[in-house]
Parts: structure tokens; C-alpha cells; sequence
């Protein structure tokens, strides 16, 4: 080794700590000796890889590999230069089961922590796109099951420690007490301005900006004092050896309230819930069941376990990347979901576990659990039905708007609504009926008897004889145009308008560019003086106000409580199934809507 590159210490007998990148933002590797091999635990940062090889060579010989790479967590100041070694050494490099999906080095709203949700996330939509690439290892980690031992590691256990991640692991030579504890213990305190500063050598716990799941985290400092290890070597800060090791961690773990019980609530069998994220951009084959680790709420969080799933037009366009805020795959569609609080973070005061909710999520929903931070919830009753509910959260609640607040709509007056047997259409029908409107509906032949049995009079979907009839039925023009194309039918919408008159464009444009097109047309339109109007609509725009929201869902659920609205639902597939209802809702012969229900919730299509 070059007298620059940094030089392994013997922390026990048989392991040797290698510090990896500068000062206190430094991570340790373990070369680990067994029988006649040795296995390297983490891999440090992405640039370690020339001083964890000269490191090797070093102590083991030259040419020498390990037997195996294991990883505490995937994490880049842990797992950097791993793949680079793997394919340099031809070993396997190994983690827990639950830390498979960050393999691909992408940010997952599942294994977020406040790094991730705060600078990480917030860079990636100012920079340039693949100016932070991802390190995807994908083809190189392989599960290991912790029960059976460590890979390479014959006298040494895997304890589970999750919470930094939700797969973290720490290990233990119970010979001689010996505990690598990664970053779900660190010797060296990097949560305060002393500690990062100083680097003095402490007990704490691990970096909370980079932590999952902070309570799970303190529920495995528990687990790890009662280990008493006589040798502390975590993955920042110097190893610590003797009585003041064991001392100092059950001092902390006190001092956080991390007692045994949080350590028993630890060996409880960890809880998985299901959620349906569509891997990349295509059809419905990308959807796929992804199965994730349960974790605490945070702080501001409410915890809602889902009864129900909307399935909507905006959740197909943007799995095919037609947005106007085109998602980063992989992501969980749902738009609204109904369900019930059953756990929250300190904080909260909106809500309470076992209230009873319905929240716009506008991703995410289709999941078996979602959490709650800034986005519309409101309490319901319990006697609603799921699958009702999740139909009124989101297409009345367009309905409604459009009607009321954008068109602001009179008892008596004429209206076209384009798809009007679909999922919104059927719901401006339903709310048109209540104000004793004159409707016209236009839509594919197939759904014409529907909207004849609804009161609507049915006009084809070519856009010449739409206006052709509507000039013999509506001579002086409709009041409204409600069009769900995303500004297809603006100019046909403009021809059939009586004079003040206003077409509302509610729907997604499909792109960016779109949607700015959209709105300049709407704008120079308007500029016209007592011609008709142009106005748009997105129920995004509750970030701006969501008063208008809420009070529309008060009025909305009073009016379903009451009867006077039923939602239209064609079809309830098992939430877990949302593939197969995407592949039904593309079929383009649904009237109405398309829910996903709960297992055991309601009963689902077959």
C-alpha cells in the first residue's frame, strides 16, 4: 500500500476496521477473517475501491478475494464500491431480503427518509436529468436468509436491526462479543453540532436524516444493548472495546426510552403490506405487486389502512408518461383512497386510529397501506360504502366542481359533457339531474343507452354532426361544455357555446408543453370581450386553496349519505389486481367507474 492509502486497524481478533472517505463524513469496512477465508462487510464509499483492495492484500496476501461480500444496508456510503468489487472479485454480495428493492439506487417513496424527501428529491427536479445517476446493483445482490447465519461467516450472527432501513442488519461473534453494528449504533454522534464537529467517541444512534423509521431504529438499539457486547465497531466513529462499550449502549438506549419492551416488540414477526407500482413506463404488464416492510408512522404522519382504491383515466395516462407532471418510475398510482387510521406520528391532531377517511393521495393509493402528511383527509361515516366512497372522492368531486365553481351552473340551463358515460361523465349526469339540466351526452354508440335512460340525449362521437345537431336541438347554443379530453373538443366546444358561454377543460393534457398550450389558448381567448370563455380545472389546485375541495366533499358525502347520488361502479377488482382493471378500463367500454377494494372489505369481481 502507497502510505496515502488508509491503513486497517485490528478492532478484535480476526477483524479490521478500514475507514473510507474524508473526516467525519468517513464510513468503515470490516475485513473479516474465518477459518481460512474472509468476507468483506460493507463496501464504503464508491471511490474506497483502490484502498479496500490494497487494504486485502495487505492482510490476506496478494490476489486474495473474500468469500463473500456482506452488507449491513444499501446505503452509498455503505454499498459504493460494491458492485465495482463484486464483478472485480466475482463474488456474491449479499443483504436482507428487505433491502432487495433499493438495489436499483433508486429514491422509493416506500424507503424514503428526510434525506431523500428533502435535498435528495427536491435536486432531481432542478438538475439536469442523469446528473445523479443511480448505482444499480440489481444484478449482483443476493437475499440471504438471517435465521441461517452470516455467508462466509460460519461463527458469527445476523441480528435483525431495522429502522435505518428497513432491512438493516448488525453482526455478533457471541465468542468473544464482538458486534458490527453498521449504522443502527454508531460510535460517534452525528445527530448534533458537537458531535459532527468533534467526532469525539460516544454512543448514538444513527443519522435520523437518513433514517427510515426512526422508532424501529430505537426498537433495535434495544436489541443491541441487550447483546452487551465487549466490542462496539459500528459503520462511523472508533471502536469502542471493553465494559465501557456495553456501558455506554444501555445508556443511550435509556436515555431514548429504547427498554425492553421496544426490544420484545422488535421480535414480533415483522408486518408486510402490498402496493401495485408500475416499474416503468408502458401498458399494464408494468404494474407489479411489490411487497414492503410495514414502518411507523413519522412525525405529522397519519397511517391509513385502505378499504379502497379509485381507478382512474389519470392513473392509466400516467403510467404511459402522459402528464402534466409525468411521475419518476417506479411509482404507486391512486388517486383517492378510502380507509381507516390506525396509526399516527406525534404531531398529529387531524386525526385519530380508528377514524374513519377519505383521502386524495393523487399517488400512491394503491397500496394496502398509505401514509398522511399534507394531503386532503376527511373524516366519513362508517356506514359508506368503499367503493362508493372512492367514486365521489374523485370524479364527483371533479363533477361537482366544474359544475358549481368553474361553469357555476343554473337550475334549467343546457350543458354537452364529452365521455359522458364514463367515470366523471356519469357523475356530471347524476349532479346535472339534481339541478334539472338539459344534457347532452357524447360518448361511443355502445353506452348510448345508458345516457337515454339517465335523461341525456346521446350524440355521436364525430365531431361534425355533434355540432350539426346541437344547432338544430340548441339553437342559440349550450351554456356549458364540459370536455374530459384533455382540450380535444376545444374547438367543437367553442362552435356549439351560446354567446357567454364557457367550455371547461378539466382533464390532463397528456404532457407539459400541452397543458401550456392549453392554458395560452384559453388565455388569448379570453381576452375577447363578452364572447364565451375558456376556463381550466385540475384538483391539484386544492395546494392552493383547499377549502373549495373540502367543502365539496361535505356536500358530495351528505348527497350520497342521502341517496341522491349512486355512484355508477362497472366493475371491483382486489386491490392487489390493479393490472387487471387497468386492462378493462383500456377496453374503452366501461360506464361509470372501476374500484379497487380490500381483501375481506367488499365483495370483488371475479
Amino acid at each position: 500500500m502507497t502510505s496515502r492509502m488508509p491503513q486497517p486497524a485490528v478492532v478484535a481478533r480476526g477483524v479490521y476496521q478500514l475507514p473510507t472517505g474524508r473526516k467525519q463524513m468517513a464510513s468503515h469496512v470490516y475485513l473479516v477473517r474465518s477459518g481460512q477465508g474472509w468476507v468483506l462487510v460493507d463496501a464504503g464509499w464508491p471511490s474506497a475501491e483502490q484502498s479496500i483492495v490494497a487494504a486485502a492484500e495487505s492482510l490476506f496476501g496478494s490476489g486474495t478475494r473474500p468469500a463473500a461480500i456482506v452488507l449491513t444496508h444499501i446505503h452509498p456510503d455503505h454499498a459504493g464500491c460494491a458492485p465495482a468489487l463484486a464483478r472485480r472479485w466475482s463474488v456474491p454480495v449479499y443483504v436482507h431480503p428487505a433491502e432487495l428493492p433499493q438495489a436499483a439506487g433508486t429514491l422509493l417513496d416506500e424507503y424514503a427518509s428526510p434525506l431523500d424527501r428533502r435535498v435528495l428529491r427536491p435536486l432531481l427536479k432542478v438538475l439536469p436529468e442523469g446528473s445523479m445517476r443511480a448505482a444499480d446493483m440489481t444484478d449482483l445482490v443476493r437475499p440471504f436468509d438471517p435465521a441461517a447465519g452470516v455467508p462466509g461467516l460460519q461463527d458469527w450472527t445476523c441480528v435483525e436491526t431495522p429502522g435505518h432501513t428497513p432491512g438493516h442488519i448488525a453482526l455478533f461473534r457471541e465468542s468473544d462479543g464482538v458486534l458490527l453494528t453498521g449504522d443502527a449504533v454508531l460510535t460517534t454522534d452525528l445527530n448534533s453540532l458537537s458531535g459532527l464537529f468533534s467526532g469525539a467517541t460516544r454512543v448514538s444512534g444513527p443519522p435520523w436524516i437518513a433514517t427510515w423509521d426512526w422508532a424501529l431504529a430505537m426498537a433495535s438499539v434495544a436489541v443491541l444493548a441487550g447483546l452487551r457486547p465487549r466490542v462496539l465497531a459500528s459503520g462511523h466513529g472508533r471502536a469502542m472495546s471493553g465494559p465501557t462499550a456495553a456501558r455506554q449502549l444501555e445508556e443511550y438506549a435509556a436515555t431514548v426510552g429504547a427498554g425492553a419492551d421496544a426490544a420484545a416488540a422488535l421480535q414480533l414477526p415483522p408486518i408486510e403490506y402490498g402496493s401495485v407500482a408500475a416499474t416503468r413506463m408502458g401498458g399494464p404488464e408494468v404494474l407489479e405487486v411489490v411487497r414492503r416492510r410495514l414502518r411507523s408512522p413519522r412525525r405529522g404522519e397519519a397511517r391509513v389502512r385502505v378499504e379502497a382504491c379509485s381507478v382512474s383515466a389519470v392513473d392509466v395516462q400516467a403510467r404511459n408518461g402522459l402528464s402534466t407532471y409525468p411521475p419518476a418510475f417506479p411509482f404507486v398510482p391512486g388517486y383517492a383512497v378510502a380507509g381507516v387510521v390506525d396509526a399516527v406520528g406525534p404531531g398529529v391532531k387531524a386525526a385519530t386510529p380508528g377514524d374513519r377517511v377519505v383521502v386524495m393521495t393523487e399517488k400512491g393509493g394503491y397500496a394496502e397501506y398509505i401514509f398522511v402528511t399534507t394531503h386532503p383527509m376527511m373524516r366519513i361515516s362508517s356506514a359508506l360504502d368503499a367503493g362508493d366512497v372512492v367514486a365521489v372522492a374523485l370524479n364527483y368531486l371533479v363533477a361537482h366542481q366544474t359544475l358549481s365553481r368553474v361553469a357555476r351552473i343554473r337550475p334549467g340551463q343546457a350543458i354537452l359533457v364529452t365521455g359522458a358515460a364514463g367515470g366523471i361523465g356519469t357523475a356530471l349526469v347524476q349532479l346535472g339531474r339534481l339541478l334539472e339540466l338539459r344534457m347532452y351526452g357524447v360518448d361511443v354508440p355502445a353506452k348510448h343507452p345508458w345516457l337515454r335512460d339517465h335523461g341525456v340525449v346521446p350524440l355521436d362521437v364525430k365531431g361534425e354532426e355533434v355540432i350539426g345537431a346541437l344547432r338544430l336541438l340548441e339553437p342559440s347554443g349550450v351554456d356549458a361544455v364540459l370536455d374530459g379530453t384533455g382540450g380535444g373538443w376545444t374547438d367543437i366546444g367553442l362552435a356549439v357555446l351560446r354567446p357567454g358561454g364557457v367550455l371547461v377543460e378539466y382533464a390532463n393534457p397528456g404532457s407539459p408543453a400541452s397543458t401550456l398550450r392549453l392554458l395560452a389558448r384559453a388565455i388569448r381567448h379570453n381576452l375577447v370581450p363578452e364572447g364565451t370563455r375558456i376556463r381550466l380545472y385540475g384538483t391539484t389546485s386544492w395546494r392552493l386553496d383547499r377549502q373549495p375541495l373540502m367543502d365539496a366533499w361535505t356536500t358530495l358525502y351528505e348527497l350520497l349519505e342521502a341517496r341522491k347520488i349512486t355512484p355508477v361502479i362497472a366493475g371491483r377488482f382486489p386491490l392487489l389486481e390493479a393490472k387487471r382493471a387497468h386492462i378493462r378500463l383500456e377496453g374503452g367500454d366501461v360506464v361509470g367507474n372501476l374500484v379497487l377494494i380490500a381483501e375481506g372489505k367488499s365483495r370483488a369481481e371475479t
